[in-house]
C-alpha cells in the first residue's frame, strides 16, 4: 500500500542517518563548553600581569629603579629634551612616585643590579643596555607609557 506524506512534514531521504537527539545536544553542550574554556583562557592569558620583575629584580620598586637607570645610562652625554629616552626616564621616575617607593634606596638597588649585569655582559654593555632599554619600554607600555616621541 502507498504511503502518502502529509504536507507538513517532510520526506526523508535516507532514514537510517538521522542524528538522535542525545548527539545533537550532548555534542552542542561539549562545543559551549570548549568555546567557554577557549574565550576564559584568552581573556586570562591576554590582561594577565606580568609573571614577574624584570631582571629578576625583588620589587616593584627596584625594577622602575633599574629602568630609569637603563634610561639615563643607554645615552652617557644626557638623553636631548623631548626624546625618547627622556620620556622613558621621566615615566620611570613618575612611576617610583605613583607607587610611594623610597626612591633613594630602590635607584641605588636598580643601579647596583644594572652594573652587575653590564659587567656579566662583558664587552657588549652597549647591546645590553639597548637590550635591557627595549625590555623596559615594552614593560613601561604594559604599564600605561605613551611615548610621544613615537607619534
Amino acid at each position: 500500500m502507498p504511503t502518502t506524506v502529509s504536507k507538513k512534514s517532510k520526506p526523508r531521504v535516507n532514514p537510517e542517518e538521522e542524528l538522535s537527539p542525545l548527539l545533537v545536544w550532548g555534542g552542542g553542550f561539549a562545543l559551549l563548553v570548549l568555546v567557554a574554556g577557549l574565550f576564559w583562557g584568552v581573556w586570562k592569558t591576554q590582561f594577565a600581569a606580568p609573571s614577574g620583575y624584570l631582571f629578576n629584580t625583588p620589587t616593584l620598586a627596584v625594577e622602575a629603579g633599574y629602568c630609569l637607570s637603563v634610561a639615563q645610562a643607554i645615552v652617557p652625554s644626557g638623553a636631548p629634551p623631548g626624546s625618547y629616552f627622556e620620556e622613558a626616564a621621566q615615566f620611570w621616575v613618575k612611576r617610583l612616585r605613583d607607587i610611594d617607593a623610597q626612591m633613594g634606596p630602590a635607584i641605588a638597588q636598580g643601579r647596583g643590579k644594572l652594573a652587575v649585569d653590564k659587567q656579566a655582559s662583558g664587552g657588549k654593555a652597549s647591546v645590553w643596555l639597548q637590550y635591557a632599554m627595549d625590555l623596559c619600554s615594552g614593560r613601561a607600555v604594559t604599564y600605561g607609557a605613551h611615548f610621544r616621541s613615537f607619534d
